[in-house]
């Protein structure tokens, strides 16, 4: 096992499982299936480090680049196949490299009618999440994130594994914010990073996708442009100053609580410009 698979399982273990019933018997139990997921995942994708083979496959974009997650990349048929795999996953997570694709890792996704929930496998049920909309709206919405409301109709159940890309907070974490220190050609710190990961998208894109987000979760009329907007472009100023020009791929820890700090005053700046309660709903936004 490499060092990065190992490494990915340990994250696995530590960000999903926490204190399993039943004590270490079940923890290493656990700790045994993941491991080997993820050595079956990273075999059967392998060949999909080249785009053009996933295209060839039948995979195809959906949705935009999105801060945290990358491009999905999705299989129409696997995804209404009637079968589920660990070798065939649904989706496949990209970013662009200049010009490149880099694949990040897999995601699988399982059609569930109402009142059906999503299995255990391969760590934990609360590991999944669900869509009922497209794409896009979903992920823009407050509780992307939620796994409370599978009940409600049909949904879309849907897992991340983040195989090819390690994440800080874990194997299978929706988001990961290691993806705008890739972007940028800089290291992503092992943790503590995520508030400086989020810093560093609004030199990606992220400011438009936040100039969307944020109207959509507290209505239109709650919120004043301009100062979303000023909130947005000091905040990127900010991360542009720490991490704009620079010969060292590695952020100091000063350099790193410096982003999250501009990251989290941006967020003062826009809740001091909302009601209360539109206050309240954008707590729940997935990027924030």
């Amino acid at each position: 096992m490499s060092t990065l698979l190992a490494s990915l399982a340990g994250l696995a273990i530590a960000g999903c499982m926490g204190t399993a019933g039943g004590g270490d018997a079940d923890a290493s139990a656990r700790d045994r299936r993941v491991r080997a997921f993820i050595e079956q995942a990273r075999a059967a994708t392998e060949r999909y480090r080249d785009r053009a083979t996933a295209i060839a496959d039948g995979y195809h974009l959906i949705g935009e680049d999105f801060p945290g997650m990358g491009e999905h990349w999705v299989n129409a048929g696997l995804l209404f196949g009637g079968k589920h795999d660990v070798e065939h996953p649904e989706f496949l997570t990209y970013v662009d490299l200049g010009g490149a694709p880099r694949l990040l890792g897999v995601a699988y996704g399982l059609p569930l009618l109402e009142g059906e929930e999503p299995p255990e496998w391969p760590t934990g049920r609360e590991a999944w999440h669900a869509h009922s909309r497209s794409l896009d709206d979903e992920t823009l919405l407050p509780r992307h994130h939620a796994s409370d409301h599978w009940s409600q109709g049909p949904r879309l159940a849907m897992l991340h594994a983040w195989i090819w890309l390690e994440n800080p907070e874990g194997l299978f974490a929706p988001d990961n914010w290691a993806i705008p220190f890739l972007r940028l050609g800089l290291a992503s710190p092992t943790k503590g990073g995520t508030d400086a990961g989020k810093a560093l998208s609004l030199l990606s894109g992220a400011g438009d996708y936040l100039a969307r987000a944020v109207p959509l979760a507290v209505a239109p009329t709650a919120i004043d442009t301009p100062t979303l907007r000023a909130a947005v472009a000091r905040a990127r100023a900010n991360a542009q100053a720490v991490a704009g020009t620079r010969s060292d791929p590695v952020l100091s820890a000063a350099e790193l609580a410096e982003l999250g700090a501009a990251w989290r005053e941006m967020w003062r700046m826009i809740d001091a410009a909302l009601p209360a309660d539109a206050t309240e709903r954008l707590r729940f936004l997935a990027f924030r």
